[in-house]
């Protein structure tokens, strides 16, 4: 049986209602449709016309993702800017959505992953908040205060 080949406009349906349920980045749409089998040259015309329609904004992508990462993963600002660079997102709005992150929030979040590695050496817990993305100065802070 010959398999039905999909017309731009019905990827891009497919595309829109993808990005309808969540918030996704160019790099996010691409891939699915690399995994769905279109016709790679539909790709930077569908991704132009999602941005048109708001369906994708990558203002709006790196602000959700920043309070995510911080508020489920308690990541760190390093570790969260790298994610967003991985997803080839413009430093101008990786840079707006860091300096949203809340100070109290965030040190929270460190004080309770320090809590929970006390019984751990003080090298290997540095090593393991660094690793969430910390920074030793953000680090030191906590512990000194």
């Amino acid at each position: 049986m010959e398999k039905h080949e999909l017309s731009k406009a019905e990827w891009l349906d497919k595309c829109e209602a993808y990005c309808a349920r969540a918030e996704h980045c160019a790099a996010d749409v691409r891939r699915k449709l690399y995994e769905w089998g279109a016709p790679a040259d539909f790709a930077d015309e569908i991704e132009q016309i999602l941005y048109e329609r708001d369906f994708l904004n990558d203002a709006r992508f790196c602000n959700a993702y920043v309070h995510d990462k911080v508020e489920y993963q308690r990541w760190g600002r390093v570790k969260i800017q790298a994610g967003l660079r991985a997803l080839q997102l413009p430093e101008s709005e990786i840079a707006k959505a860091l300096d949203s992150i809340e100070g109290n929030n965030y040190f929270s979040n460190l004080r309770k992953l320090l809590q929970e590695r006390r019984s751990d050496s003080e090298e290997k817990r540095l090593r393991f908040l660094a690793q969430r993305g910390f920074t030793f100065d953000e680090i030191h802070q906590v512990l000194h205060t």
